[in-house]
């Protein structure tokens, strides 16, 4: 069963959809009156509800309510713009339907993009969370600088370059349930970025020998991570 979403409060006992699931679901379901349907609001909580009103915001009664348990692993990859805006979105997209739980664009020295759409973002991370069927919304952040993203995010860090020999393995993250894995643009990260980063006692890595673009780095930490903390 399709699964919707829609920002209401554990106490709601009738819940209003927004105009585009509204319009997917009379048009491309043909859902009627009185048939049941599942909505999250992202921060965990499942509903099934009864459709009690059609229209351009369709209104559902809530039957009742399962509350999932949040992962134990809370991934956080902090990513410059690219020069392509759509292999971002392609990441925020891919690392959403895996398990991502934040996403922070950073500006860094390399950076060919210094702009993003924050709500194209947010309708990407609507759209995967609802299609891979998960029920946390992953945050995404607004963009900062990377400067200022060392000093304000005093979570357990990761650098990820090629200059570094250190291989992304399951002792990178032993312990942890917090990680924050930094990854720069197309020109990788600055001599001086990651001098800074080890001033702040980040931990240095690199995903192998292959060169990755910066987009398929971030999926496959979100996976490699999400991996590790199954097995």
């Amino acid at each position: 069963m399709n699964l919707f979403y829609s920002n209401f409060n554990n106490s709601d006992s009738d819940i209003i959809l927004d105009e585009i699931d509204s319009k997917h679901l009379s048009k491309s379901l043909r859902k009627k009156m009185g048939d049941i349907i599942r909505i999250t609001n992202g921060n965990g909580l499942e509903i099934n509800g009864k459709i009690i009103r059609l229209g351009k915001n369709i209104k559902v009664n809530v039957i009742n309510k399962k509350q999932h348990k949040k992962a134990d692993i809370s991934i956080h990859v902090a990513m410059s713009p690219l020069k392509n805006p759509s292999r971002f979105e392609w990441f925020v997209e891919k690392s959403t339907e895996i398990g991502i739980s934040e996403i922070t664009p950073i500006i860094t020295k390399f950076s060919e993009k210094r702009k993003i759409n924050i709500d194209r973002l947010n309708k990407i991370v609507i759209s995967s969370m609802k299609q891979s069927n998960q029920f946390y919304l992953p945050k995404v952040n607004p963009i900062t600088s990377f400067d200022d993203f060392l000093k304000l995010n005093k979570d357990y860090k990761l650098i990820a370059h090629l200059k570094n020999n250190n291989s992304f393995n399951k002792k990178s993250i032993a312990n942890k349930d917090q990680i924050v894995i930094m990854i720069g643009p197309e020109g990788g990260f600055s001599e001086e970025e990651i001098l800074k980063a080890s001033k702040e006692k980040v931990k240095e890595i690199s995903f192998g020998k292959n060169r990755l673009r910066s987009e398929t780095a971030g999926v496959f930490a979100v996976s490699i991570i999400n991996n590790y903390k199954t097995i």
